[in-house]
């Protein structure tokens, strides 16, 4: 008699879902010790530091934030944008609009994201049917148009600014001072980035995947490409209005430069950097390029071309960015050791 054909088990699906295989990221631990390893790391170097970085590094967390959310539209989804920073300087001008409001700084955090939101939301309803690279012009005709808002709506104070945006306090612990406001903004952002890490690995995340990998095949097998591009942008804005809000309660004061076209390059640029195809690569990308321009060009009067042309040459070179070179420098190293 022949052996009986042994077959494999069929797996039970434990819910609804809009990818396979995606069940199994509910209980995924990433987005609880990811968070955590860079709140420890970060505050490591923090309290390492001298009181110059330590100002730096304060930015870059923050920075850190906001290349994520831009990493939401390049690396998860496949929609270009050349307008973010249109996003992170609406969060930050609602804070500093209503610095007078007797509120708690997570109060001010939470109306940003939402200005942001419902901006993005209403520019994601404009372009819906627009391709990619008329979408991204959308978004940075936008995103210029809330530039040049700053200088004639008297309110926003053009160049000046508008300064003194108290840090607040929370449970009575008093932000103002460096050291406590670090705690408050790495705290913020590791959740932040924890939720999503969470929604990344998600079948919302999967979806957007399929989307970004072929559109066409997400849409015959049902996936709503139009309303999940559409939740993605605005997720996107709402995270890095949080972090605008975020920045105006570091700096205390907000300047039209946070909506110019010019930093919306460097988002792009951080976010290329540290690897945009990859989770933390962005938020990697962002510390590096502070520290790089603050300690190797920050002196030069023509830092930001010279910085610029050479992270540009790294990107051409590596286009998976930092994190990808150490991925496959490990790859390289683990199989250099199955072969000895």
């Amino acid at each position: 008699m022949s052996a009986p054909v042994r077959t494999a088990p069929r797996r039970i699906a434990a819910g609804p879902s809009i990818l396979p295989g995606v069940a199994s990221a509910r209980f995924d631990l990433r987005p609880v010790y990811e968070p955590l390893i860079f709140l420890v790391l970060t505050s490591a170097a923090y309290f390492a530091m001298p009181p110059n970085m330590q100002y730096i590094l304060g930015i870059a967390v923050i920075y850190a934030l906001l290349t994520t959310s831009l990493s939401v539209l390049f690396g998860w989804t496949g929609t270009y944008t050349f307008g973010h920073a249109a996003f992170f300087g609406m969060g930050a001008y609602a804070a500093a609009l209503l610095k007078d409001q007797a509120w708690g700084p997570l109060t001010f955090l939470g109306v940003s994201a939402a200005v942001a939101a419902v901006a993005a939301v209403v520019i994601g309803l404009i372009g819906r049917r627009l391709a990619k690279v008329e979408f991204a012009m959308l978004t940075m005709i936008v995103g210029q148009i809330a530039y040049l808002l700053t200088f004639r709506v008297p309110e926003l104070e053009g160049d000046n600014g508008i300064y003194g945006i108290p840090r607040g306090e929370i449970a009575g612990v008093d932000l103002a001072p460096p050291e406590t406001f670090w705690w408050y903004s790495v705290i913020v952002v590791a959740v932040v980035m924890g939720l999503l890490r969470r929604i990344n690995l998600s079948s919302f995340g999967e979806s957007l995947s399929a989307i970004r990998d072929d559109p066409v095949k997400a849409a015959a097998i049902g996936i709503p490409v139009n309303a999940l591009r559409l939740a993605a942008f605005t997720l996107a804005g709402a995270v890095a209005g949080l972090a605008g809000g975020l920045f105006a309660q570091q700096g205390s004061i907000v300047t039209p430069s946070t909506l110019s076209f010019t930093f919306s390059g460097q988002i792009i640029i951080m976010a290329l950097l540290g690897g945009m195809t990859r989770f933390w690569g962005p938020a990697v990308g962002a510390i590096l390029f502070q520290f790089i321009n603050a300690l190797v060009f920050g002196n030069t009067p023509h830092a930001t071309l010279v910085l610029g042309a050479i992270l540009l040459a790294v990107v051409l070179v590596f286009p998976s960015g930092v994190l990808g070179v150490l991925s496959r420098l490990r790859g390289l190293l683990s199989r250099g050791r199955r072969t000895r």
